[in-house]
């Protein structure tokens, strides 16, 4: 059934208590978030399965709002979703997804969910959608003038230029690119590090494999050029995967290559995908 955070101060509690039995440290990374502005149960809409005054089954909808191909949507992301180990294969989970689409259908232009079990959710209605990453030429040339550090989010001024520059990013693509998202943004940024470039006022989120960069998201306010960003770094890398739609940064044909992400994407099949080589941005799955 449909809950509410606000008006039941014990519901978050009950229900990370559940998440964690079910996905172990999900719990440590929402109560941290709480200390950075980025709270689970203010951005999360919660759908519960109770038996005997026990709550034993949640699904999460998180609100998201993209521009995909020029246009803006508003999209249900469903996330959390569990049951306790001994009422499984009862039907609750049916029962929360049935309750879950009926609403989004309702309020929302799709939904979508992020799995490497996609079986689970086909009989909903869901469809994978493949994505790609982008392959970019260019010559490693640090710029001395730039400088590049890692933000520290439990210094209160570092925090604040992350969410201010998240909440008035610019779209990193016409193809798909998210709007005015943070906590999603905050929680990731607990395990996966956001360095900022402060001359060109903006984030990039990267990491570094065997001379390989992979740059998984920019956030800036203006249009910058793909090049200035990378040559802040100064780790050496020797090829650069992008790991969003880069039409923002560079001109097409793409290089694209299939992409392999841990979870793939599922979208509501009611709704149709027009970036023909789609990819989520990284720092934002859910």
């Amino acid at each position: 059934m449909f809950a509410d955070y606000a008006s039941d101060p014990t519901l978050y509690e009950e229900c990370l208590t559940l998440l964690d039995s079910c996905f172990p440290g999900i719990k440590t990374i929402a109560d941290k978030g709480r200390t950075h502005n980025a709270y689970w149960d203010k951005a999360s809409i919660p759908f519960i399965v109770r038996q005997n005054q026990q709550l034993i089954a949640h699904l999460g909808i998180l609100p998201f709002h993209f521009i995909i191909q020029g246009k803006h949507y508003k999209a249900a992301a469903l996330h959390g979703i569990c049951t306790k180990v001994e009422f499984r294969r009862k039907g609750y989970f049916r029962q929360l997804m049935n309750e879950a689409m009926q609403y989004t259908s309702e309020h929302y232009d799709f939904s979508f969910l992020f799995t490497d079990q996609p079986y689970l959710y086909e009989p909903f209605g869901f469809k994978v959608v493949a994505e790609y990453d982008f392959i970019y030429d260019f010559s490693f040339k640090k710029d001395q003038n730039l400088t590049l550090r890692k933000l520290d989010l439990d210094n209160p001024n570092d925090l604040e230029i992350m969410q201010s520059l998240y909440l008035k990013r610019q779209p990193i693509s016409n193809c798909f690119g998210i709007i005015n998202e943070v906590t999603v943004a905050t929680l990731n940024a607990m395990h996966d590090p956001v360095f900022y470039i402060e001359a060109l006022n903006a984030l990039i989120i990267y990491q570094i494999k065997h001379e390989v960069l992979y740059v998984k998201d920019i956030v800036c306010e203006k249009s910058l050029e793909l090049n200035i960003v990378l040559s802040a770094i100064s780790q050496k890398f020797s090829k650069v995967v992008l790991q969003f739609s880069p039409d923002s940064f560079l001109s097409p044909p793409f290089k694209a290559i299939k992409a392999t992400p841990e979870c793939c994407i599922m979208i509501s099949k009611d709704f149709e995908m027009k970036c023909p080589t789609f990819r989520y941005i990284e720092s934002q799955r859910c």
